[in-house]
């Protein structure tokens, strides 16, 4: 009776889950261990053994052979970078979703978010050229912008405790709140009797919050103010849509006029629409004296709609 490996190509291949950023010098182990004479057992039994892992025979048949090479997609070095500070921020602000597949998902309604989110994707991959991002369009509702990424790399480091990330992000502070700020960021502006700006970002992690007040502080001089806003089952409104917070969430406040022009200048947001509404309320206060001239100017480039402020 014939044993594994007596007869060549009788190996069943297993899906066998190679670390990707491990493949390419696997590969190469084994093909140099083959060179001295071992055979795919052997070669599976030593790689196995020295980095901690399971590798089959009939892998490594195919890869000795040649004729099959691991293929590796989406693999990055995990190091601090401003587009990986970026990605962290857009994902803890839940603006990203995982998946134990290795999907790294984006879906939202602004258009410029899913850019920036895509382009810091290729960025953090190398990639000359970022994917398609899609578009699901639903009657009644805005157009949904998706970007797909797949990862197992990226899915495993953005599952780490959240002290770890925001040790990472920390790094390259600006593009980390940047894409916080894009995910769950707002500009608030009150135009009654009193003409008000603020600059916030709602979450139901306290500890995030924290963390962010905490770079804003350290890293751009920025005063905040963090505070609860509802509680478990209040009704929340978001463009239009109303539905029932499962959590209790948390507001990180930007009010001090100084600190909000500090933030534009060197944080700001990918949004354009966010962007431009800052941009408007900076240049209403700078140019203009009187809280109700300022709130009159205010309602003549903008109106209420959904609960929020849009250009007109």
């Amino acid at each position: 009776m014939s044993k594994l490996g007596d007869t060549p190509g009788s190996w069943r291949v297993r899906h066998d889950r190679v670390p990707p950023e491990l493949a390419k010098a696997l590969y190469s182990e084994a093909q140099k261990l083959a060179s001295r004479g071992f055979g795919p057992v052997n070669v599976a039994r030593q790689l196995s053994a020295a980095h901690s892992l399971s590798l089959s025979p009939g892998t490594l048949r195919h890869w000795i052979v040649g004729d099959r090479e691991p293929v590796v997609r989406n693999v990055f070095k995990a190091a601090p970078s401003p587009a990986l500070s970026y990605i962290i921020g857009a994902n803890k602000g839940d603006g990203c979703t995982l998946a134990k597949s290795g999907l790294v998902k984006l879906e939202v309604t602004d258009k410029d978010f899913a850019h920036a989110f895509n382009a810091s994707m290729a960025t953090l991959f190398s990639r000359s050229k970022p994917n398609k991002i899609l578009v699901r369009r639903r009657v009644g509702r805005l157009p949904m912008y998706i970007v797909k990424y797949f990862s197992r790399q990226l899915v495993q480091l953005l599952r780490q405790p959240l002290q770890n990330l925001l040790k990472l992000a920390s790094v390259f502070p600006q593009d980390f709140l940047r894409g916080f700020f894009d995910a769950e960021g707002f500009v608030e502006v009150a135009a009654q009797d009193i003409f008000d700006l603020r600059v916030g970002v709602e979450n139901t992690n306290r500890t995030l919050l924290s963390g962010a007040k905490h770079m804003l502080d350290t890293s751009f001089g920025i005063n905040s103010t963090l505070r609860r806003k509802r509680r478990a089952g209040t009704l929340k409104t978001i463009r239009g849509e109303s539905f029932l917070t499962r959590r209790a969430s948390f507001r990180l406040l930007i009010g001090r006029l100084g600190d909000i022009r500090n933030f534009e200048q060197r944080i700001g947001f990918a949004i354009s629409r966010k962007q431009r509404k800052l941009k408007d309320a900076l240049g209403i206060l700078q140019r203009i004296s009187g809280e109700r001239k300022r709130s009159f100017e205010w309602r003549e480039e903008y109106s209420k709609e959904g609960g929020e402020w849009a250009k007109i």
